[in-house]
């Protein structure tokens, strides 16, 4: 008995590894179709308890590979650059900009993973889906984004949703969407603004 329930759990684990295989890579081919990918989106944040913490608007800008644009309107106005390399965090309000090491940054912001369907960086998330839904959680519980939703329609990115660490959850919702349209490099290049202080942790 004890060799039938090893030969099945070895069995129904390899059955798992696929499955998840398959889910991976087919989340990464829709993920491929995004070559470049911007909208305008309307945000609403909410805490564990449902209340609404926040509701803004922005504008999101992504190119393959490892580029990305994030911008919220004021008054929470706040952008995030990474442009392949670094990732970029601008606060206007102290006049502040965070610099991280764009590949540490992917654990906290699995969003740059849309501009990363090959990297290596997916082992460190598990992906399901159902229908045109696929759900991407972070295998590491101190990771800061436990998951990420993301909803297509027509094989366009319509809509996402991120849960955090302190379950505040993130719902966005995407309006005039170009897709594999041309977006200038010039979108995700950085110099610091004059008077910003830069708090640089890049190894």
């Amino acid at each position: 008995m004890i060799k039938t329930a090893f030969i099945l759990f070895a069995v129904s684990s390899v059955f798992n590894a696929q499955a998840q295989q398959s889910e991976v890579d087919m989340l990464k081919t829709r993920l491929q179709t995004l070559h470049n990918f911007s909208a305008s989106f309307t945000q609403k944040v909410t805490d564990a308890n449902q209340e609404v913490l926040q509701e803004a608007t922005g504008v999101i800008k992504l190119k393959q590979p490892n580029k990305l644009y994030w911008e919220l309107n004021p008054p929470n106005e706040n952008i995030l650059i990474a442009d392949g390399t670094t990732l970029w965090n601008i606060d206007p309000f102290v006049e502040q900009v965070t610099a991280i090491n764009q590949d540490q940054a992917v654990a906290n912001n699995p969003l740059i993973l849309l501009t990363q369907p090959n990297s290596a960086a997916w082992e460190d998330f598990t992906v399901s889906h159902s229908n045109n839904t696929f759900r991407i959680d972070a295998k590491k519980a101190d990771s800061a984004v436990h998951s990420l939703v993301l909803v297509f329609e027509n094989e366009q990115l319509s809509s996402m949703s991120m849960q955090d660490s302190q379950q505040q959850i993130s719902d966005l919702y995407f309006n005039d969407i170009q897709q594999n349209k041309t977006i200038s490099d010039s979108i995700f290049s950085f110099s610091l603004p004059q008077g910003y202080d830069l708090d640089d942790q890049r190894n």
